[in-house]
């Protein structure tokens, strides 16, 4: 596990602030993530805050380049959102915004990847279908952490359950509303309750 980075004194939400300081410290070697949440988080950094921003996000993650096909540890992944996080979160609507918008950034650049296009396709632009697939396709690009669906009595409303998950709830919530926005979902609703540090349930609804 690694330790706190009580060098960095940011000026942000302190919610966000803890959240992104004790899911690095509890973080291992083999938590890993796919090399396009890296580039995608650099992406909405760079749009936000210009490319310096962007460098300085490079800069901690110690790495010189992300190939999308490679896993990375997932502790540089949250160590570039925390940095974004103070640089940009006063400017950008707070650092749940900024979060909010790497999630649907993710969205976006999972639904591209191989397992993310299956998952498309075997939904058949349906939403419930598709929320059905994520558990299993989501696992394909990232080491860590368990997730699960519950259904409602309706067709359009469901519970996903994370467990082990170092994604800031924000992010999930981004990732969540971009994948059903994908398949023509409206109006969608995601509401997160932490179960645990690293576990939560998002009550997801939709038109």
């Amino acid at each position: 596990m690694h330790a706190h980075l009580e060098s960095f004194r940011p000026v942000m939400d302190l919610d966000v602030e803890r959240q992104l300081r004790h899911r690095m410290a509890m973080t291992r070697p083999m938590d890993t993530a796919h090399g396009m949440f890296f580039n995608g988080v650099l992406d909405v950094v760079r749009t936000l805050g210009g490319s310096e921003a962007a460098d300085r996000c490079q800069e901690v993650s110690e790495e010189r380049r992300f190939i999308a096909p490679v896993h990375y540890p997932v502790f540089g992944l949250l160590r570039m959102m925390f940095v974004a996080v103070k640089d940009l979160g006063a400017r950008a609507g707070g650092g749940s915004a900024v979060l909010r918008l790497m999630g649907r950034r993710a969205a976006q650049d999972f639904l591209r990847a191989p397992a993310g296009r299956m998952m498309l396709v075997l939904s058949e632009n349906n939403p419930r279908r598709l929320l059905n697939q994520l558990p299993s396709s989501y696992r394909t690009v990232v080491s860590y952490g368990e997730r699960r669906m519950t259904w409602s009595p309706g067709e359009r409303s469901g519970c996903l359950v994370t467990q082990w998950d170092f994604m800031p709830p924000a992010y999930t919530k981004g990732l969540l509303q971009g994948v059903l926005e994908a398949v023509g979902a409206r109006n969608v609703s995601v509401i997160g309750s932490p179960l645990g540090l690293l576990d939560s349930e998002y009550e997801l609804s939709w038109d």
